[in-house]
């Protein structure tokens, strides 16, 4: 088995095991891990990627769309 589908199984199961967790106990855990400064880091990092996509060949940085959608906002 490569690697890359061991990560994709391990990631299957602790989901799997997170869904089986009682209501309390998963947001317990989704808080924890939402509290956790890598992981909001490695978010912040995929939702960049996932905006550069959509418009390829333009960069844009976290300062600039903030500023952007908070005008739009209101």
């Amino acid at each position: 088995m490569s690697n890359g589908s061991k990560t994709a199984k391990y990631a299957g199961d602790f989901y799997r095991t997170f869904l089986r967790l009682g209501r309390e106990d998963r947001r317990s855990v989704a808080l924890r891990i939402l509290r956790d400064q890598r992981v909001m880091g490695d978010l912040y990092d995929d939702f960049l990627i996932q905006e550069a996509r959509r418009a390829p060949g333009r960069d844009v940085s976290w300062e600039n769309y903030l500023r952007r959608n908070k005008s739009t906002a209101s």
